[in-house]
């Protein structure tokens, strides 16, 4: 269980001290994203203050993910990972809870400190054969092609000239899907459309979330995100300074595919609005954006509305 590691790791160290080099850590996060390129953790604390403030959230939204890789692949067997910037390995935890039957993962990371903290993270998957690479990403590597490759909460990190130049590496590398993650702002979202039209136009096919390949039909000042839902413990409050015992982790994905799969049929793009006796929906479908009422005169479908919620896939006709 990854709570259970994660304090396993956290012993002895002071939950204050790591507070502090998580306020630290944020400024430097949004200061340098995508600017000046993220420098590497400087000290362990850093990185143990990531372990009990950020690696819950990311963890949760890879898991989520899966869910969907899962649904839309139709069984089609993933035993190889690549993860591009693994950080302490929160890919391969997400992938063995979700089930995806990897045999063999490539950990690609260069900070050494994080590939110490993941070998201690994942030491206990002895069914998997992993190997960790300490290698700059956005350097010169050689590494053989796998199932799936992941870059998750990676690419907007990085100078946009090195996030195309690494999408094809990656692309390249890929045998059945590629996954891309970021956080659900409308900075990395617009970074994700650029590399989103890139890779449909060397042939790739989209997955999900998208219902289509067209251009994306939002307005310009809107951006299509989603939600995933985490419950803190402990360390994780004390290390944000938060009173709730929940996180909404906002986040935007991409999945593409080597082979043409059936999209899904229409996409909840925000919280359903649940009232007495009905339902609305902002729905992005293969031809546009629609708002949709559903009410008890249709009581299958809003039997269906009841549950859902942002992300999921609304399987009825307009």
């Amino acid at each position: 269980m990854l709570k259970s590691k994660i304090e396993l790791l956290l012993e002895g160290h002071s939950l204050n001290a790591l507070a502090k080099a998580r306020e630290k850590l944020t400024t430097t996060y949004r200061e340098r994203a995508g600017k000046e390129g993220v420098k590497a953790l400087d000290s362990d604390q850093q990185r143990l203050a990531y372990l009990s403030s950020r690696l819950p959230a990311t963890y949760t939204v890879v898991c989520q993910v899966f869910k969907e890789l899962k649904k839309r692949s139709k069984g089609l067997l993933i035993s190889s990972l690549l993860d591009v910037g693994a950080g302490p390995g929160t890919v391969l935890l997400a992938a063995v809870d979700a089930g995806i039957p990897i045999i063999s993962a490539t950990l690609l990371e260069r900070d050494p400190g994080f590939i110490a903290l993941g070998k201690k993270l994942t030491e206990d998957f002895e069914q998997i054969e992993t190997r960790w690479v300490s290698q700059d990403a956005t350097k010169e590597f050689n590494l053989e092609s796998h199932d799936l490759v992941m870059a998750s909460y990676f690419l907007n990190e990085l100078l946009e000239k090195d996030r195309f130049s690494l999408i094809d590496k990656l692309w390249n590398l890929t045998k059945k899907f590629l996954i891309i993650i970021e956080p659900g702002s409308k900075v990395a979202y617009d970074s994700l459309m650029k590399l989103r039209y890139h890779l449909l136009s060397k042939g790739a096919h989209l997955l999900a979330p998208c219902p289509h390949s067209d251009q994306c039909p939002l307005a310009k000042d809107d951006w299509c995100h989603f939600s995933a839902r985490l419950e803190r413990a402990s360390f994780h409050r004390k290390t944000k300074g938060a009173t709730l015992n929940y996180e909404d982790e906002k986040f935007s994905y991409l999945i593409f595919s080597k082979t043409q799969f059936q999209s899904c049929h229409s996409r909840v793009l925000s919280r359903p609005l649940k009232g007495e006796g009905f339902v609305k929906l902002q729905l992005c479908s293969p031809t546009k954006i629609e708002q949709k009422i559903i009410t008890k005169k249709n009581k299958i479908e809003y039997a269906y509305s009841k549950k859902i919620e942002c992300g999921d896939e609304y399987f009825f006709d307009s």
